[in-house]
């Protein structure tokens, strides 16, 4: 469970425009300004960085849910795998590159993903299974939401999903 790059999703952002959009649109106007967009996509290539805050929020939040797993299987007498033990050790978030970031982050989501499925394939022997896992997913909806309001469209969303009358 990798992040996929930003690069890839432009790069499908503007196949699609270019191969199923633009073939639909009969303006030669609206084309032009759809293909001006596909070029401001392709410049933003090695020119965007994420939030040092945000990537550090999510990591540091990932290891709250390890922590929480962590100790749930403690507590059950269940080994924890180096793997997901690895993913909540400190190491200095501050110093690091974005690139270095999002690979800690890639980390502890696989960390997450597989302490999760740990959980489930031992749901009988851990007491409040139920409690811990709401717990964890109550934490990645926060992360979700936090990332759908920072994506949400500042104006014009009504404008652009209403079709004209023309159509």
């Amino acid at each position: 469970m990798t992040d996929t790059p930003l690069t890839t999703i432009l790069e499908r952002i503007n196949d699609t425009l270019e191969n199923v959009i633009a073939p639909e649109i009969d303006s030669t106007i609206v084309r032009g300004q759809l293909f001006a967009v596909v070029e401001l996509l392709n410049q933003l290539h090695g020119k965007y960085e994420y939030r040092h805050d945000l990537l550090v929020q999510d990591i540091q939040v990932g290891r709250q849910m390890l922590v929480t797993l962590i100790e749930a299987f403690e507590k059950a007498g269940i080994e924890t795998p180096e793997a997901i033990s690895a993913a909540t050790r400190e190491v200095d978030l501050l110093g690091m590159s974005g690139e270095a970031l999002r690979e800690v982050r890639s980390g502890a989501k696989e960390a997450v993903s597989a302490a999760l499925d740990l959980l489930d394939a031992n749901r009988s022997r851990i007491d409040e299974a139920e409690t811990v896992e709401k717990t964890v997913l109550g934490q990645l909806g926060q992360n979700i939401l936090r990332d759908m309001m920072l994506f949400r469209p500042q104006r014009g969303w009504d404008k652009i999903s209403q079709r004209s009358e023309e159509d």
